[in-house]
């Protein structure tokens, strides 16, 4: 991120992000590339461990969305936690996809949403873990 200048400048960001120039998308997608690897690495942990303590999906809620809800009704997310990393997954499947419809500075403020609170969503996490005896 650094390579898109101080503090991941949008500008720089979104001149890369939407240059037909083969150097700036690689640039770009190593952002992408690493903002997906992150967000479905973070999911299928999530999706392990919900299997691992028997939780299911809250009703009427399919996939990701509805573990994650599942394990907010059950103490391990806060409703913030269980909604930003909802937007945060909605943002990757657009990125996975149908990424030309995602704009730049949504990217970029996906991208600084998700350091902002990738770190306390893992711990909440696996302290929920914890207190169904599974050990992380």
């Amino acid at each position: 991120m650094e390579q898109f200048g101080d503090g991941f400048d949008a500008t720089v960001w979104a001149a890369a992000y939407n240059s037909p120039d083969p150097d700036d998308i690689n640039r770009a997608f190593a952002v992408t590339g690493g903002y997906l690897a992150l967000v479905n690495n973070t999911g299928e942990a999530i999706r392990m461990g919900a299997k691992l303590t028997g939780l299911k999906p809250t009703a009427g809620m399919s996939g990701v969305s509805g573990i994650i809800d599942a394990v907010r009704v059950d103490g391990g997310f806060t409703s913030g936690q269980a909604e930003t990393f909802t937007e945060l997954y909605r943002t990757r499947n657009g990125l996975q996809h149908s990424s030309p419809d995602i704009e730049a500075d949504e990217v970029h403020r996906q991208v600084r949403l998700l350091l902002r609170h990738l770190p306390k969503l893992v711990e909440s996490y696996l302290a929920w873990l914890g207190t169904h005896g599974v050990e992380p």
